[in-house]
């Protein structure tokens, strides 16, 4: 976990440590200290506005945003943000949002879709192409995409083969990072924290 401010670090940490599973092996004051930590499987980072999102070194970050002035969330995303929540989200959402990054799939506070890019015209997804890529992005498999969509896991395993062409995505971090990037989790309704 990295924070600069030691408050926000022992807050952070104790949220974190409290949620089942989850175990916090570095509280960090900066980014640059976080490339002597041998390959940790998810970073959370209260992202200041003195970093920029391209200096992250890790493919999985939950990143906290300051929601008056977040950062370029297309930037953050590409700089490796998988989920990103606000200041003023709840205590919960940061749980969410770690556990949903850890499953693969990604998480984005309601506050903050409004800064995302609206629905591209290309490429073109079917609803039920969006859908799937939907389901994917929240890590579930295709046996379970096709018993929520009732079809067959042939089905399913077409449509994600569509959509990675269509989206020129290679895996399911990357299928995410390009709904995100495209517009398409705007396309749903989003409660108070929302999985896409």
């Amino acid at each position: 976990m990295v924070a600069a401010d030691p408050i926000v670090r022992a807050g952070l940490t104790r949220i974190l440590t409290s949620s089942p599973g989850l175990t916090v092996r570095h509280e960090l004051a900066d980014l640059t200290a976080l490339r002597a930590v041998p390959s940790p499987t998810l970073v959370v980072v209260d992202l200041d506005e003195r970093v920029p999102p391209a200096s992250w070194q890790r493919p999985r970050v939950v990143a906290l945003v300051r929601p008056p002035s977040p950062p370029d969330l297309l930037a953050a995303l590409r700089g490796g943000a998988i989920g990103l929540i606000t200041r003023r989200s709840a205590a919960t959402d940061l749980g969410l949002a770690v556990e949903a990054v850890r499953r693969g799939g990604a998480y984005v506070a309601a506050e903050l879709l409004t800064a995302l890019p609206t629905p591209s015209h290309e490429p073109r997804l079917t609803d039920r192409e969006v859908e799937t890529l939907r389901w994917v992005a929240q890590g579930l498999t295709h046996s379970q995409i096709a018993r929520r969509m009732g079809l067959t896991e042939s089905t399913v395993s077409t449509y994600v083969k569509r959509i990675r062409t269509k989206l020129q995505a290679g895996n399911k971090a990357e299928l995410t990072r390009r709904a995100i990037e495209l517009g398409f989790l705007t396309r749903f309704p989003q409660g108070p924290g929302s999985h896409i």
